[in-house]
């Protein structure tokens, strides 16, 4: 259940295995958080713009599928950060050497921009620190880059980067969570800045992030259409999922539905809760607005791809994408000095970022470039109601015990955030699920 790109992709690949195959969406539309939105006659995305490249996910199920769509990749340039200081804001471009914000060589010039001197200097000291070593007492993110590269590293660089990327503060994550390897390299050398050069040294060439010409809703809805087959209902919600003689049942608005395998892909709190997971940490709103701008003083990119944004500037939004600064065929799709802009609320329920002047105020801020009300052509605002929630102590448990009920799980509550991660691991759920039902499949599976 679920017509994200986890549901999708388990219903494609079980349906051309020969299964059938029923998914159920609440809204009314597939995609999840790959959605579509329209601003001034334009299409853009309200969800996920770009994925990572730092699998091949991607263009393996895209080329698997035989899906009509063109990857692409950013514009050179990338984003960069803006940052509070005493002197007012700096905006300067992301370290290139740098993992979760972490540098590499912390007096390289595109981190002393960002941290000054002192903070740099502080920060290229950590390697002569008593190599770390309690893997078993890990801080939070935030509290041990303070501790081993200072504060201004940690509130600056991680902290943004954090809140950016994964909407969380930095002081309630790990490391060992946000990135494994970077942990496994940390614990290896006792020293964060040797641990990021080694992970940069073996990052993968090119480009961090891919997208797809036209937008990343597209994936979606192109996955649809090829599912072979399998029957995908919108504004059908599950309610409740109860154990019958042959499997599972769902409870839905749309009658009860008996299935030998059950697949959980919604968000993560919706997840929880049909999974039966004791306490269920409520969910995060989460808002992107994006805005047609015009403004022919942003045809020269000021901030490159966009703007992550310190939490200590005075502006509603943690992140900016200069979407036609991005990406050429967004560009080559707008009006000269028209520019699409995205933004992403750093506080979704304090309901900002919806009128012309709260996009004005913020776009000048992050840009440099002043813009008033008027030119701000057209607005158009997405809220995300479950698209992040915290993991509960139970959960582990709960979902082994569903597992062994028919009732799966997948999704980036499952499998990590990003399509990198939930691709990967829904093909894999997919096939081990083909092989149990093999050879002969006679019930829906939703």
């Amino acid at each position: 259940m679920g017509a994200g790109i986890a549901g999708l992709v388990v219903a494609h690949d079980l349906a051309r295995a020969g299964h059938r195959v029923r998914v159920l969406e609440a809204s009314d539309a597939v995609g999840g958080l790959l959605r579509r939105g329209t601003v001034a006659g334009l299409d853009v995305d309200l969800g996920a713009e770009s994925y990572a490249t730092r699998t091949d996910a991607v263009a393996t199920l895209v080329a698997d599928a035989g899906l009509d769509l063109e990857l692409v990749a950013p514009r050179p340039g990338g984003a960069f950060l803006a940052v509070a200081t005493g002197d007012g804001p700096v905006r300067a471009p992301l370290p290139r050497r740098t993992v979760l914000g972490i540098p590499a060589d912390p007096t390289a010039p595109d981190v002393v921009a960002l941290i000054g001197a002192d903070a740099a200097a502080r920060a290229a000291g950590e390697q002569d620190l008593t190599p770390y070593t309690d893997a078993d007492a890990e801080p939070s993110l935030f509290a041990l880059v303070a501790q081993r590269c200072g504060t201004v590293v940690a509130e600056r660089l991680v902290d943004t980067l954090c809140r950016s990327v994964y909407s969380r503060p930095a002081s309630e994550v790990r490391l060992s969570a946000l990135h494994p390897g970077m942990w496994r390299a940390f614990l290896e050398h006792g020293s964060l800045t040797r641990a990021a050069a080694e992970i940069a040294q073996t990052a993968r060439a090119g480009a961090a992030v891919g997208g797809i010409a036209g937008g990343m809703w597209r994936l979606p809805a192109a996955l649809a259409a090829a599912a072979h087959g399998a029957d995908i209902r919108t504004r059908a919600t599950v309610e409740a999922i109860s154990d019958g003689p042959d499997g599972p049942i769902l409870h839905t608005s749309q009658g009860d539905i008996a299935a030998a395998r059950v697949v959980v892909a919604t968000g993560p709190a919706a997840a929880d809760r049909l999974l039966g997971v004791p306490d269920v940490a409520p969910a995060q709103r989460v808002r992107v607005v994006a805005a047609a701008v015009d403004a022919p003083a942003l045809d020269a990119h000021p901030v490159g791809s966009g703007v992550i944004v310190d939490p200590a500037l005075p502006t509603a939004a943690k992140a900016l994408t200069h979407i036609t600064a991005k990406w050429a065929w967004a560009d080559a799709t707008t009006p000269p000095g028209r520019h699409l802009i995205r933004l992403s609320a750093r506080d979704a329920a304090a309901d900002t970022l919806r009128t012309p002047a709260d996009i004005a105020r913020d776009v000048t801020l992050l840009t440099g470039v002043t813009i008033t009300p008027e030119d701000v052509v057209d607005v158009v605002a997405q809220d995300w109601t479950d698209a992040v929630a915290d993991a509960t102590p139970g959960r582990a448990a709960a979902v082994e015990a569903a597992r062994v009920r028919g009732i799966h799980h997948a999704g980036a509550a499952a499998a990590g955030t990003g399509l990198a991660s939930v691709i990967p691991h829904a093909r894999a759920l997919a096939a081990r699920l083909a092989e149990e039902l093999s050879p002969t499949p006679t019930r829906s599976r939703a």
